[in-house]
């Protein structure tokens, strides 16, 4: 036997700096990789992480190969004898083997002692049922999982082989789980159990195996004769004469030719034992310690064995992990071929950026020309001219239809003091304002005239800007010339044919009250003539009464005023004259609107009630287009309170300063009419909609662009008592002239 000792210091000693005694007790030939390597993995993690002085002695008792009730006796006083002056505090038993081993010579090995157990199948450890101050790993040997893989790598495989030794107590639970396993997998496969037999007949089977069937080899200590192997070497033998793939469950197969399988390295499992022994070195108690299977398993493979049965690394399962995989030239050169790229990367990239720059100018060049191609194109269809001023050489550059604009030539020479010269008289100091105004850095936008060479006026609006450069000094100015002869023209017709509409509705308006107009122009007229007779008669008389006769002839004078008076105001309605703005004292023009209407007002029975700003309220614009307005409300609202009873036919005439207090000034017509509920709001400025049946629709229209060019607005509300009122609000007259 070999006795490995280790020395092992920690952060911590002891009070009387003794080491702690670990004993492993290993059932396997100290020639089995398996057993070396779960040794291997305890020590390593113990160097690690213990934090006390350990000393660990290893015993490798062969168990497997030698099952002699008398050998194990033999070794069971041997290790007493052994370690009697240096009791083990602690023993470990590698493999069911020796877990049975242990508690069946525990009081003779170590009575008292904790025991920690690696490399044991749960169903191992079912059978013997170890007290509860026992605690290890249990191997999680899975061999569902191994023929899983050999299935997605072999689809098509109908045969399996099954090939174990059937020496130890784990080869025959091995090989009842195996069992179970295969009559419970969904797939069933045709299968062969080569179980306890000789190796040379096992050997002679497999060499014998079809080409496209599945080998699984387990645990394999001895042949059928009792000749004890090392699985490994059996592993590397049955993979080189199989006409088949060989499969695993142990991490100890790889690098023999075996493909794989899953399961977990030895090392790692060592290092799970390890986990325990430190937690009961560091005091736990092995009781509330349960066994734990080690959670590292994994699939795994070997690329070489796999090139050799052409099995696709696609067909493997998800997080497999291939060992032994032939070195690509990358991975063995990859800084070399990483330096080479970069540099070759860097100088494509260099001669890509200068093409690509290159290629961009180019682009932009004939992007840029096609742009002002386009551009100019397009202000040509729309009647605008382009234009640019440079301060620092006086020139200015303006497009082809630009000049067309101006009526000169391609090759006339263009200054700033050409353009000036071309301005209408009447516009030049205001073309000159405007300038200067581009000059302190704003936009302007202004109407002119221009003069061209054939004496022909044509209206431009001028748009201009001028970027500051970093001394706020603008040393270029650009912009547009744009044609609005036709929209002037079109603007001036527009007005002509909105005065004469206004005026044939003060026409129509004047002839419905032209029954009442005669009816006032009548009574001065019929008043005149009684006094003119009456003062004939008083002269006929022999000693004539002067003073009666003057009292006549100044009624005649008063009567002839009156007439004139009413004749004038019908005069300013019909006449068509052009808009004259001055300024209108609003309660004037309602007194003399009462005038103008007190007979049709008589004749409808409508009282007119007014309540006039004490305040003499004026605003600024055209008397007649503001009277005509009054007298087509006053006109409406009679017109609505047809169906009202006579007590309650009232006109209300109201002036006041608007509430907002900034200047404005309101007259409200209101009466007790039908009002406006079922007419919708919208429409009732619209042309040619009314409720009348002799309307035509044109009174509020008129009206609303009246206001609206005076700069205020209309509106017609309901009164919460019945009827409505039409509000109108003007502005004050300093900001309507400011804003002419």
């Amino acid at each position: 036997m070999i006795v490995i000792v280790f020395f092992l210091s920690g952060g911590q000693s002891r009070a009387d700096d003794s080491p702690r005694h670990i004993l492993i007790l290993s059932a396997y030939n100290y020639t089995m990789p398996a057993a070396t390597q779960v040794i291997d993995g305890i020590q390593d993690r113990l160097r690690e992480q213990s934090k006390k002085k350990l000393e660990i002695d290893a015993e490798f008792l062969d168990l497997v190969r030698v099952t002699d009730p008398q050998h194990e006796l033999r070794t069971a006083n041997f290790v007493r004898e052994k370690y009697a002056a240096r009791p083990p505090d602690l023993v470990v038993a590698v493999g069911g083997t020796a877990l049975q081993y242990i508690m069946k010579y525990r009081d003779i090995v170590a009575p008292h002692v904790p025991v920690v157990f690696a490399g044991v199948s749960q169903a191992t450890y079912s059978t013997l049922r170890p007290p509860t101050n026992v605690t290890g790993v249990l191997i999680g040997l899975d061999f569902e999982k191994t023929l899983r893989l050999a299935e997605q790598l072999q689809p098509s495989a109908r045969r399996l082989f099954v090939i174990a030794s059937n020496i130890t107590l784990e080869d025959r639970r091995w090989q009842d789980i195996v069992r179970r396993t295969i009559e419970q997998h969904d797939r069933k496969f045709e299968t062969t159990y080569l179980f306890g037999l000789p190796f040379d007949t096992v050997a002679d089977e497999v060499s014998r195996i079809p080409r496209d069937a599945i080998v699984i080899l387990l645990s394999f200590f001895g042949d059928g004769t009792g000749k004890a192997f090392v699985a490994r070497d059996v592993a590397r033998n049955l993979a080189r004469i199989s006409p088949a793939p060989v499969y695993g469950p142990y991490s100890t197969y790889l690098d023999t030719g075996v493909v794989g399988g899953f399961f977990e390295t030895f090392e790692s499992h060592g290092a799970a034992a390890a986990d325990l022994i430190l937690a009961i070195e560091a005091g736990a108690d092995p009781v509330s310690l349960p066994p734990k299977v080690n959670p590292t398993q994994a699939f795994q493979v070997d690329a070489r064995a796999m090139a050799r049965w052409g099995l696709k690394q696609s067909d493997l399962p998800p997080g497999t992990t291939v060992l032994f995989k032939q070195p690509s030239l990358w991975e063995e050169h990859h800084y070399l071929i990483s330096a080479v790229a970069l540099v070759i990367a860097l100088q494509t990239i260099i001669v890509a950026a200068l093409l690509i720059q290159r290629r961009r100018r180019r682009q932009a060049e004939s992007s840029l020309k096609e742009s002002e191609d386009r551009m100019t194109f397009t202000a040509a269809s729309a009647n605008i001219g382009l234009w640019q001023f440079d301060r620092t050489t006086d020139e200015l550059w303006a497009t082809d239809h630009c000049r067309t604009m101006f009526g000169l030539a391609s090759d006339t020479p263009l200054t700033r003091e050409a353009f000036v010269a071309a301005v209408h008289p009447e516009d030049r100091r205001i073309a000159v304002g405007t300038l200067r105004g581009i000059l302190r850095g704003r936009a302007a936008v202004t109407d002119i005239r221009i003069v061209r060479p054939d004496g022909a006026i044509r209206w431009f609006r001028v748009r201009a800007r001028a970027p500051l450069d970093s001394n706020s000094s603008p040393d270029q100015l650009s912009g547009i010339f744009v044609d609005l002869t036709d929209q002037k023209a079109a603007e001036s017709e527009a007005e002509l044919q909105r005065q004469e509409i206004a005026h044939l509705m003060r026409v129509s308006t004047l002839g419905e009250l032209s029954g009442a107009i005669a009816h006032e122009v009548n009574q001065p007229l019929t008043a005149i003539l009684s006094n003119a007779q009456a003062a004939l008669y008083l002269l006929e008389q022999d000693e004539p009464n002067l003073a009666e006769v003057r009292d006549a002839l100044q009624d005649i004078v008063k009567e002839d005023s009156r007439a004139g008076n009413v004749v004038r105001r019908l005069r300013g309605l019909l006449k068509k004259d052009q808009t004259r703005s001055e300024f209108i004292d609003l309660n004037e023009m309602v007194d003399s609107a009462k005038s103008l209407l007190r007979s049709e007002l008589i004749s409808r029975r409508v009282t007119i009630e007014t309540d006039l700003a004490k305040s003499r309220p004026t605003v600024y614009g055209d008397s007649v287009q503001l009277q005509q307005v009054l007298l087509n409300l006053i006109i409406n609202s009679m017109d609505a309170m047809v169906s009202t009873p006579v007590n309650q036919r009232r006109v209300r005439i109201h002036t006041r300063d608007a509430p907002k207090g900034n200047g404005a000034i309101e007259l409200l017509v209101s009466d007790n009419g039908c009002g406006v509920r079922h007419v919708d709001g919208k429409k009732l400025f619209s042309p040619f909609y009314t409720t009348k049946d002799h309307g035509l629709g044109l009174g509020l229209t008129i009206c609303s662009g009246i206001i609206r060019r005076h700069g205020g607005t209309i509106d017609l509300q309901d009164n919460e008592a019945g009827g409505a009122t039409a509000k109108i609000t003007l502005p004050a007259p300093p900001m309507l002239m400011a804003a002419q």
